[in-house]
């Protein structure tokens, strides 16, 4: 069975295009390098390169890679959790969250969290929805909170649903209409898609999408494509709590519009005693506030 040095040894390959570059990378010799890599091709029974000179990956060469780094990813967490507990007695939890939480919950969720276990470490990343959905899925961190994704072997655990809202310049005539606004008064105007949009399926909506001008996937390139009036877009109406200056958040004619935020895992994941408590503060925290943000539970 191959074992965590080949595989470190065939992404460093990839990675750096060559046997002797890959040699240098993980200080071995690079007659070491190939022997290893033979192994490995011996013992999984596939063509991993096209070639001696190892710089294109077969087929089978890019799923294996993309494997070994599912593996050495989860290693390294395994790794910073071990010698967390050793040093702190708690050990250590991987979150990823979407902006629009890092923005309202979170900080002050880390702050309890810190006060009831104040010896676990805790590492945050700002992802969107699918990226979570992916590292949660890879195992690469603990919980993952973000829009609603169905994946195999993932638990779903809903905390709260809140409207979509229109996001235009705030000098946009859109600001005018008294009262939400409806799909058809965007008819005619550049609309710039993202993920969230995916989850509406009101047919008048639709066909505003099919024809957006261009896509993105972070909050902020939203927001400052928005400004500079290139386009118009929806976004999760918490996103208007950090305070962006410039653009305005407009309430959309459309029950539909909306999106569900849940807590993501590995559904055959053992979590740990340090990540169950902190989920369990998050989920308290979103319930004390979810009339003030005007959240749904």
């Amino acid at each position: 069975m191959p074992n965590l040095m080949q595989y470190r040894v065939l992404v460093a390959v990839a990675e750096t295009g060559g046997i002797r570059a890959a040699a240098e990378r993980i200080h071995r010799t690079p007659s070491a390098v190939s022997m290893t890599l033979k192994q490995l091709e011996d013992e999984i029974g596939g063509a991993l390169f096209e070639g001696e000179r190892k710089t294109r990956l077969t087929r089978f060469g890019e799923f294996v890679v993309d494997r070994a780094r599912d593996l050495l990813e989860h290693n390294r967490r395994v790794d910073r959790s071990i010698s967390s507990f050793i040093h702190n007695g708690a050990g250590s939890i991987e979150i990823a969250v979407l902006p629009s939480i890092s923005l309202t919950f979170l900080p002050r969720a880390l702050q309890i969290f810190r006060a009831e276990k104040d010896a676990a470490v805790v590492r945050v990343r700002d992802l969107d929805s699918q990226a979570i959905a992916e590292a949660v899925s890879r195992e690469v961190i603990d919980w993952g909170i973000a829009s609603s994704r169905r994946l195999p072997d993932i638990d779903v655990q809903l905390l709260f649903s809140e409207p979509l809202s229109l996001v235009v310049r705030e000098d946009d005539p859109l600001c005018k209409i008294d009262g939400p606004i409806p799909w058809d008064a965007l008819r005619d105007r550049s609309f710039v898609g993202n993920g969230i949009c995916d989850g509406i399926d009101t047919p008048a909506f639709l066909s505003i999408n099919e024809h957006q001008i261009m896509h993105a996937r972070s909050v902020m390139s939203l927001l400052s494509i928005v400004r500079e009036g290139i386009g118009i877009t929806v976004l999760p109406s918490l996103t208007r709590i950090g305070g962006v200056g410039g653009v305005r958040f407009l309430s959309i004619d459309d029950p539909k519009a909306r999106r569900n935020v849940c807590l993501l895992s590995r559904s055959d994941r053992n979590m740990s005693p340090a990540a169950r408590s902190f989920a369990r503060v998050l989920r308290d925290l979103i319930a004390e506030h979810a009339g003030e943000y005007g959240l749904d539970i």
